[in-house]
């Protein structure tokens, strides 16, 4: 079992991705968001509970994975809408937690 500390980001990253989904349902009426959001959301969330509960390598290995796919998916479409917000913003924050979990997953190794 982890250190509680280690899922703090998991924590942050599940409300930014709900929140963020629900605010771009909300505002846009886009179903896109809201699915994406939740999904992302649910994600974060789940790999908050393994690296808790479970296993922290593989929960941090799921955190990397999450966190590449909203990399990418933000990172094509920042390239597409040139949009720094919220795609350019979602780009680097999910950079940075993949960043984060290869590096926890190195540890766990």
């Amino acid at each position: 079992m982890a250190p509680s500390g280690e899922v703090h980001t998991d924590l942050a990253m599940t409300a930014l991705m709900i929140g963020g989904g629900v605010m771009g349902y909300v505002r846009k009426k886009s179903l896109p968001s809201l699915l994406g959001g939740l999904t992302l959301g649910a994600a974060y969330g789940a790999t908050a509970y393994i690296i808790q509960t479970h296993d922290a390598l593989l929960g941090h290995q799921v955190g990397a994975a999450t966190s590449v796919v909203l990399a990418t998916m933000m990172g094509v479409r920042l390239a597409r809408t040139k949009k720094v917000m919220p795609a350019g913003v979602l780009a680097g924050v999910g950079a940075l937690a993949s960043f984060y979990h290869i590096q926890k997953a190195r540890q766990w190794a």
